[in-house]
């Protein structure tokens, strides 16, 4: 069932929190599609274009891609026919310019921000497997600590992707050595937007208490009532 409600929405949260997850079901949910600046440029990368060498090395290490290759790619993305209903972005905006520049770009309803605490993001990231021709995503962590109980998302298959039979891998940003330079990287350059949005009326605080099936519909709730 497809909710018609056309919306521009933001999802915010540090790396491993479910952004991807939330928005690859909540998409179709509202009938928009997900954006992930992330995805694309990993498509670029897999594809060996001059875009994908160019961003290779910033990703493996856990940096960020500069504001003007970001900015320029989410704005011809955001042209395309699919978009003009409504769009969920996930991992876009990072920094205060690139919130600044979005606004330019096109409005924004309403930002989902969500929140765990650091170590089940680490635990959760370290977990995560990703489809490499769709980019579902599956988890192996099976977390299970006070109020915060998250099965793992296993495929039927194992290795492969339920949707699409694609192969399911651990991306280079996943793996333990990256993750917590991507949460320092987080805290200073993509935290600050938590305050920048809730000042502009539009932020929502989310913490995740279980697995998706669980959460998604709570998610549509939220966005619906905003």
């Amino acid at each position: 069932m497809v909710i018609k409600m056309a919306k521009n929405i933001v999802f915010l949260g540090a790396p491993g929190v479910g952004k991807g997850t939330y928005a690859f079901r909540v998409g179709p949910i509202l009938g928009i599609p997900k954006i992930s600046t992330g995805d694309i440029f990993r498509a670029e990368v897999d594809r060996g274009t001059e875009l994908g060498m160019q961003v290779k090395s910033i990703m493996e290490s856990g940096g960020l891609v500069p504001d003007e290759i970001v900015i320029e790619v989410l704005r011809k993305r955001l042209e395309e026919d699919d978009a003009r209903k409504g769009f969920i972005l996930d991992g876009f905006p990072r920094t205060i310019p690139q919130a600044e520049a979005l606004g330019k770009i096109s409005g924004i309803d309403v930002v989902l921000n969500i929140s765990l605490p650091e170590d089940i993001l680490i635990e959760k990231i370290s977990a995560r497997r990703t489809c490499r021709k769709c980019g579902d995503l599956y988890n192996v962590a099976d977390i299970n600590r006070e109020d915060v109980k998250m099965p793992p998302m296993l495929p039927k298959t194992e290795g492969r992707c339920d949707k699409c039979g694609g192969e399911l891998y651990q991306r280079e940003d996943d793996r333990p050595e990256a993750i917590r330079e991507r949460l320092k990287a987080y805290e200073r350059q993509t935290a600050p937007l938590i305050k920048y949005y809730r000042k502009k009326g539009i932020l929502v605080d989310f913490r995740p208490t279980g697995g998706p099936e669980e959460m998604v519909p709570k998610i549509v709730e939220l966005l619906r009532n905003h």
